[in-house]
């Protein structure tokens, strides 16, 4: 009897430790203890209802979400994400939500994929000229119906990924690409050089 009573006991406290109520998270410490819960989470549908409830628009027939989601630049909380009917998001995504995500019906997103909104090389910190050149800034991304990533794609601000288009794995995606294309491999660029005067200026050199 008593071996049984410490069996629910010990049951008990792991699943209030495993699930705790998001609202008591909210609560003890803001949106950041719910970010936190979510990038341990091993349930998809917890993940999607704790979404929804703090403000994400979630179809309620969209595929599983995550789990373990990665929120980045969460403000009060994740309106700035929308997912769609049969949209599916793979495990340990990582969502940048500086700006708005909206992922339309029947996306695929695969898992450990990279989605940035916003671009911060240092504004506001002491001797970075990188920050004078490259303005922070942020841009929404838009991923059409039917479209899927594969796993490991990173996807940069202000993109829009076309209707039924395929970004191959692994593939980081910095320009918008058109409906029914299928993106193989990362874009080659030549490199630029930064000009010195930009770094002279911030050290005081002449």
């Amino acid at each position: 009897m008593v071996e049984g009573i410490l069996r629910h006991v010990r049951y008990r406290l792991w699943a209030m430790q495993q699930y705790p109520d998001p609202e008591l998270l909210y609560a003890r410490g803001g949106i950041g203890d719910v970010v936190r819960h979510l990038a341990e989470c091993n349930s998809a549908e917890r993940t999607k209802e704790i979404l929804m409830r703090f403000g994400a628009r979630i179809d309620p027939e969209a595929l599983p979400i995550g789990p373990r989601l990665s929120l980045h630049e969460v403000q009060d909380d994740f309106r700035n994400l929308s997912v769609g009917r049969s949209a599916h998001v793979g495990r340990e995504v990582f969502l940048d939500l500086s700006d708005e995500i909206v992922v339309e019906d029947s996306v695929t997103i695969g898992m450990r994929s990279i989605l940035l909104t916003h671009l911060n090389l240092g504004e506001g910190y002491p001797d970075k000229p990188l920050a004078r050149i490259f303005r922070a800034s942020t841009a929404p991304i838009v991923l059409r119906r039917g479209c899927s990533l594969g796993a490991g794609v990173i996807v940069l601000k202000g993109v829009s990924i076309g209707e039924d288009s395929v970004i191959g794995a692994g593939v980081v995606v910095s320009r918008s690409v058109p409906p029914r294309t299928v993106v193989n491999s990362t874009q080659a660029r030549p490199d630029v050089r930064i000009a010195d005067r930009w770094f002279e200026r911030a050290s005081g050199r002449k």
